[in-house]
């Protein structure tokens, strides 16, 4: 039985061709696990992410394992009830796949969601409402002013004012978080409290009327229209894959703030698109090794250390042009600041 991970649920698209383009990855040998299965039939509550495991030590490099089905109208998901088979051609493995009985070409049995790569949860928040965002834009960007009764906390039975005469319809309010740095490049993170309606424009304010609420609204909380769309360039669709050969990254910490983090916990990064950095972009977790007390051996030089120790791996969740928020998909021990973050190592033999 699969081991279910509580990943973050992204449908995941199998595109081989742009897997393939990646030299680094075409690089790497690909290596089953000695007790991978033969066949799979796919069950409810499976996972991508679970599946790459069960039949690789580096699940990101699935799509090179996968064969494309023709006859299968969309070959590129996997869904419950479809058997899966590893073979073997010309010296390589692939994995095909076995669609359930379909009423006709193009009807299943069943109306069903492909499965996921993890728990959708863990992820949405960070695509939909928390964010990253510039200290220009966020100096241009509107203000809670407060509500007539002139009270600092503010709930949702009370309508609220905005700095500007907005015309947008939907709002998000925004609680600042933490300021992370990249030499010239700074950001703020935002956690969304409450979303609200524009009800009317008052005298160079605009009020709202809050739809839904988590915790009390501040003065000078930060208000942000809400655009259908405009996240539109990111995608729940999107597949792992190594990032670039002999890239890195530095952990800055999380919107919350916290020092330590663990699996399933989202961090922000010090690169970004301007980096070549995507969706989906795999990294592995190092924990530094310690140093050596060199005058115990003569033969190491001084400054030497202990190999650095693999701990876990994360995933590009959002890209931003000089940051990236990412999520922990494995941890064997906390995440610290220290904690490196490089391109996935090639992965020594195959079978």
């Amino acid at each position: 039985m699969l081991r279910l991970l509580k990943y973050p649920t992204l449908f995941i698209g199998l595109l081989l061709t742009s897997f393939i383009s990646n030299a680094s990855e075409e690089s790497q040998p690909l290596t089953i696990k000695k007790d991978a299965p033969s066949t799979y039939t796919v069950v409810k509550g499976d996972t991508l992410w679970d599946i790459s495991a069960l039949y690789l030590d580096s699940p990101w490099l699935w799509p090179r394992l996968w064969q494309v089905n023709p006859e299968i109208e969309n070959p590129h998901l996997i869904y419950p009830g479809d058997r899966l088979s590893l073979i073997w051609k010309n010296g390589q493995p692939v994995l095909s796949r076995k669609s359930m009985k379909k009423l006709s070409p193009k009807i299943r049995v069943a109306e069903k969601q492909p499965i996921p790569t993890v728990l959708e949860e863990l992820v949405v928040p960070y695509l939909e409402s928390d964010r990253l965002l510039s200290e220009q834009k966020l100096k241009q960007s509107s203000k809670v002013l407060g509500s007539s009764n002139g009270r600092q906390y503010l709930t949702q039975q009370e309508q609220l004012y905005i700095s500007g005469v907005q015309s947008q319809a939907n709002w998000g309010i925004y609680r600042q978080m933490e300021t992370f740095t990249r030499g010239e490049h700074v950001v703020v993170a935002l956690k969304r409290i409450a979303t609200a309606e524009r009800v009317d424009v008052n005298d160079k304010m605009t009020s709202l009327s809050v739809t839904h609420q988590v915790q009390e609204i501040l003065v000078n909380d930060i208000a942000l229209p809400i655009v259908e769309g405009e996240i539109a360039e990111l995608s729940t669709t999107f597949h792992p894959t190594p990032s670039s050969q002999g890239s890195f990254a530095d952990i800055l910490g999380t919107i919350e703030g916290t020092n330590y983090v663990g699996e399933n916990q989202v961090v922000v990064l010090n690169r970004g698109s301007s980096d070549d950095l995507a969706q989906g972009n795999m990294f592995e977790l190092y924990q530094q090794g310690a140093d050596i007390d060199t005058s115990l051996d003569k033969e190491l030089e001084k400054g030497a250390q202990f190999p650095d120790t693999h701990i876990g791996n994360l995933m590009i969740i959002r890209p931003y042009q000089h940051f990236s928020l990412a999520l922990i998909t494995e941890s064997k021990q906390p995440v610290a600041l220290d904690t490196k973050v490089i391109a996935p190592q090639p992965v020594a033999g195959a079978q």
